[in-house]
């Protein structure tokens, strides 16, 4: 039923009052909400939907002072624009969240004779719907920076791995040569050490450029911390305290240990370098949690199961909202130019979400940060049979290999890898000499190793001619950079496995082992190997 509004005074004239009356009616049909103020900021009226978006009735609100029935509006753009409106005599028009009706509302404040009358339009839907384009324009061109970064890294990769795979070669390979005492070793292990950390940051770039991630496997999750914070110690300065509780001895979760490395590092990184000259606390945890119900954190979803939860405390300068909201971003830094890539959180996102993991993140201005990682914990890590790690050592039984690469350096280091391993090896330089030599029937080939980036014709292109030729043949591409096309042509051909070259000391000889017996996922069926 419709409610009156309020008398405009005992004097009025009968047709006005009653045509007043008639306005507060159709008002209360109006969905949107209105409110009229008179001069000293009492109410005089208020229609149905205001009412129901404060949650308070008529009655109690008419005749009210404005600021009084609604104090929560001292201080906020609420308050400021009706002073304004009132004291100006000008109409007003603005927009601005609610937090306690949750809702985005278009302000029309109108003075009159009476005082203020204000419209409250519910705009939350349409600004949901600008907040969602805006965000999806901004997402687009995040992805088109990304596609750029990802197609130069792809670029770099390839010339920089190949020459990474000769140092680490050539350094494997000394290193085994030497006498055990030989004052050259330790040397040889710097430079290989050097070469690993080269690796890793190349396939970081490529990993992250291109959204990608590396095989996942189960770990405790306890040793590989541990070993973060060795790390850790040696970079952070004298002037910050580092405490660590990891009492999660249970939590065994399907990462990638390199990965869950950068992670804490990341982290804590970032917290000591948000203290104030470098002086503060930080603390570093690890235990297995249980959530009975799903829950939405900052970034993410958990399920109602148990959860490893690290986190990372510090007690530096905290972040304002609107910094928080976009910590994730790439490319996004608070940190003055040249000293942040604005990756470093992105990329933090990118390893949680791919190992279904969420991130919870509190901040307070000058009180400092909490990020909390939950990774889903699974069942025990199979145990390994000690004696089939005898075996790796000698996988070759003179099998009858071809090895192509324009690259001199690679292929001499590869040809001694492959020989000392137990295979028989020939090797080109020359891709159309490798394909004549097997189309006229002059080589033996049980498995085909090629570099895949050859002048006159790449890899993938001679795995296709040679398979005119012999069509069962097993064959390995190497690159620098594997991409999704040649992902796609590996798997289109089939039997063709694609090997990061720079992993050639490491990986090549058991690949090659695995490609002869139909690319099984290891050769150690019954061992408890995970599969290289």
């Amino acid at each position: 039923m419709s409610k009156k509004v309020q008398s405009s005074g005992a004097g009025a004239h009968p047709a006005l009052a009653d045509g007043v009356a008639q306005v507060g009616a159709a008002l209360d049909y109006a969905s949107d909400a209105v409110i009229l103020l008179r001069r000293d900021w009492t109410i005089a009226y208020i229609n149905v939907a205001f009412e129901r978006s404060c949650g308070q009735s008529r009655e109690a609100l008419l005749g009210r002072g404005y600021w009084a029935a609604f104090p929560h509006l001292r201080g906020t753009r609420f308050e400021t624009e009706a002073q304004a409106a009132m004291t100006a005599g000008l109409a007003r028009i603005y927009e601005e969240f609610s937090p306690r009706a949750n809702r985005w509302y278009e302000c029309r404040a109108y003075p009159c004779d009476t005082g203020l009358l204000i419209l409250f339009i519910d705009v939350t839907m349409r600004k949901s719907d600008e907040l969602t384009r805006v965000d999806l324009e901004e997402k687009l061109v995040r992805a088109q920076r990304m596609e750029s970064l990802g197609t130069l890294a792809g670029g770099v990769a390839h010339d920089f791995n190949n020459i990474l795979a000769a140092i680490l070669g050539h350094a494997g390979m000394m290193l085994d040569a030497l006498p055990a005492d030989s004052p050259l070793c330790e040397h040889m292990r710097q430079i290989k050490r050097a070469g690993d950390r080269a690796r890793e940051i190349v396939q970081r770039i490529l990993a992250y450029a291109r959204g990608g991630t590396n095989e996942l496997s189960k770990h405790q999750l306890r040793p590989l911390v541990e070993d973060s914070i060795a790390l850790l110690r040696s970079t952070l300065p004298a002037t910050v305290r580092l405490t660590v509780d990891l009492s999660g001895d249970g939590c065994i979760a399907t990462v990638n240990p390199s990965e869950v490395q950068q992670v804490v590092l990341n982290l804590c990184t970032n917290a000591w370098q948000a203290m104030v000259g470098g002086h503060g606390h930080l603390h570093v945890a690890l235990r297995a949690v249980q959530f009975d119900v799903p829950h939405a954190f900052a970034i993410g979803r958990v399920a109602p199961t148990r959860y490893a939860e690290l986190s990372v405390r510090d007690d530096g300068q905290g972040m304002p909202e609107e910094v928080v909201k976009r910590l994730f971003e790439p490319f996004f830094t608070t940190k003055p130019r040249g000293q942040g890539t604005g990756l470093g959180l992105h990329i933090v996102n990118g390893i949680v979400h791919a190992h279904g993991g969420a991130i919870d993140l509190q901040s307070v201005p000058g009180k400092g940060t909490l990020f909390s990682i939950y990774l889903p914990i699974v069942d025990e890590a199979a145990s390994l049979d000690p004696a089939a790690l005898v075996k790796v050592a000698d996988p070759g039984d003179g099998e009858h290999l071809v090895y192509v690469d324009d690259d001199p350096i690679v292929l001499m280091m590869v040809e001694a890898l492959l020989r000392k391993a137990g295979y028989d090896l020939r090797t080109y330089a020359d891709p159309r000499a490798c394909l004549d030599d097997i189309e006229a029937g002059r080589v033996t080939v049980q498995l085909l190793i090629t570099d895949f980036s050859m002048p006159g014709m790449n890899g993938m292109e001679l795995a296709t001619a040679v398979r005119a030729t012999l069509p069962r043949v097993p064959v390995i591409i190497t690159t620098g950079y594997i991409s999704d096309e040649l992902t796609s042509e590996a798997d289109r051909l089939g039997d063709v496995a694609v090997l990061q070259k720079e992993r050639s000391f490491e990986e090549l000889v058991e690949l090659a082992a695995r490609a002869l017996r139909g690319f099984p996922e290891t050769r150690f069926l019954d061992s408890g190997l995970a599969p290289l």
